[in-house]
């Protein structure tokens, strides 16, 4: 039976700024096993990387507040924790790979010294000698040779400072990484290595990791579970072979397929999802994607759809009045979907 490492229920998360209030997680709920890796995806403003870091409690202070929800990490209540023990999981039971490395990176400190620091605020038990070789040996094992760390970030290329921040976030062998967009910076064939480099790694150290993408075919090669997001909350969620090969989907999801150039179709454009993703500081009344689908009835525009299980099996779950069984059992049938994806 697999054990749950980290609950998030019903999160919802705010930005107060000059403009307004940003309703950027609305009700997002999801959970992770230990040693699986779970994908986030969906478009930009969906509320991926917001949700990292409410994760790390580090919402700009101030500014970004958790209004209702909980966060639990093995049993540990993330919201109501104590900044001295949020200090205390970040770098070491929770670690974090940020979208850009040269802005991850400090421009002025080596990078072995970076690295080292890391231990140095979670193992105060590990002499100076024993932090040396921990250096060395993280480095050797993201593939870069240890005479470079005493080099600046400036000097090393895109996809060998993504190393060295992976080998930062990976030192203390952390139980949940969370992964935002880590390969969007590289050209293809640096984001091949990288995520190899990450598949192995998770593996060898039993780590669960939460992968934050727009990318299906990243999802693809790496995911067990995969959650589809969408203004702030989780509108379908199930395993990979759900996601990719099952009849039944919600309506973004087919809409995010149907984006994918398809290389055994001589089509000339492209098949977008028509329209915007709603402001998040005008959310509009029930469904917060009936504007953009084609399914759209008129409870849609007035209800917010619940989420409903449609293989018990896998936990297949879509949140979409299409398969609301009470409401529309007699025309269901013909709203179900080729799979969206082979």
């Amino acid at each position: 039976m697999s054990e749950k490492l980290l609950e998030i229920d019903n999160l919802r998360v705010i930005y107060k700024t000059d403009e307004g209030v940003v309703q950027a997680l609305n009700g997002l709920s999801f959970h992770m096993d230990k040693g699986e890796t779970l994908g986030l995806v969906g478009e930009t403003g969906a509320g991926k990387t917001t949700t990292a870091l409410s994760i790390l409690k580090l919402l700009p202070d101030k500014i970004g507040l958790i209004e209702d929800g909980s966060i639990k990490f093995n049993d540990f209540d993330i919201v109501t924790g104590s900044e001295q023990n949020m200090r205390k999981l970040r770098g070491d039971k929770i670690s974090m790979i940020f979208q850009d490395p040269m802005t991850s990176l400090n421009p002025i400190i080596k990078i072995g010294d970076q690295i080292a620091e890391v231990l140095e605020l979670h193992r105060a038990d590990m002499t100076k000698s024993e932090i040396e070789a921990r250096v060395d040996e993280i480095l050797t094992t993201v593939g870069l040779p240890t005479s470079r760390k005493d080099e600046y970030p400036h000097q090393f290329s895109g996809g060998m400072r993504q190393r060295v921040v992976i080998a930062m976030a990976l030192t203390c062998e952390p139980q949940l990484l969370l992964a935002d967009e880590p390969t969007t910076a590289l050209d293809v064939t640096i984001q091949a290595q990288v995520l190899e480099l990450m598949k192995k790694l998770k593996e060898n150290l039993n780590t669960s990791m939460l992968l934050i993408t727009h990318d299906l075919g990243v999802v693809a090669d790496i995911c067990d579970r995969v959650a589809i997001m969408y203004a702030g909350t989780v509108v379908e969620m199930g395993t990979i072979e759900d996601i990719f090969e099952a009849s039944n989907h919600h309506p973004y999801t087919i809409g995010l397929f149907g984006s994918i150039p398809d290389l055994e179709n001589d089509a000339e454009r492209l098949n977008p999802i028509k329209g915007l993703m709603p402001d998040p500081m005008n959310l509009p009344t029930g469904c917060y994607f009936h504007d953009r689908c084609q399914e759209c009835m008129e409870i849609c525009t007035i209800q917010e759809p619940d989420n409903h299980i449609v293989d018990e099996k896998t936990n297949h779950m879509i949140k979409c009045h299409l398969f609301d069984r009470t409401k529309h059992s007699d025309d269901l049938e013909g709203k179900m979907h080729e799979p969206a994806f082979n």
